[in-house]
This record gives C-alpha cells, structure tokens and sequence, in this order.
C-alpha cells in the first residue's frame, strides 16, 4: 500500500505533515503542524507489531491515518519542551 497515496487521500488539513516509522515495537504514525511563528504541534500514534498482526496492514493505516486526521482537525496538541510528542497507543489482544 502506497504511504504517500493513502496520507494524500486522507485529505489533512492544510500544514500537517503525516509520517511513519518502523521501531521493534510497532509502527509510530506521526501527524506535525510546525510553521507560522506558533509552537510546534503534533501526536504520535503507536500501533504495536501485535495489532498490525491483527488488523492487517491495510486497516492498520487506514485506522492510523482516520485518528490522525480526526486529531488534526480538533487541534493537534502542543509538543513538548523536551521535543516529546503526546502518544496514543494501539495494542493487539
């Protein structure tokens, strides 16, 4: 499944900029409005490696992307002095 295609089809809003990265965990989504003067904001979504096993690679992202763009739109949260972001986690049963 193409990333960039599926974050582009998501329709963000405006200045997010959407990435995700592989650790021995799980995969870390991470959703970044940065610019305008303003402080740095952002989330990361945690799915563990046991989810993804369990959703499936497909809805992994698409529910990655949906909480994503659903926090975007509400406000991202501000990161944090330390440069530590707020994180949701997603584990599988």
């Amino acid at each position: 499944m193409d990333f960039a295609k599926q974050v582009e089809l998501a329709r963000f809003p405006a200045g997010v900029m959407v990435t995700v990265r592989q650790t021995p965990e799980g995969r870390i989504f991470q959703a970044v409005r940065s610019g305008g003067g303003q402080p740095e904001r952002g989330l990361e979504l945690m799915v563990t490696t046991d989810a993804v096993k369990m959703y499936g690679e497909g809805p992994t992202l698409l529910l990655a992307l949906e909480r994503l763009k659903k926090a975007a739109e509400a406000g991202l949260p501000t990161v944090g002095e330390n440069g530590n972001y707020q994180r949701a986690v997603f584990v599988g049963d």
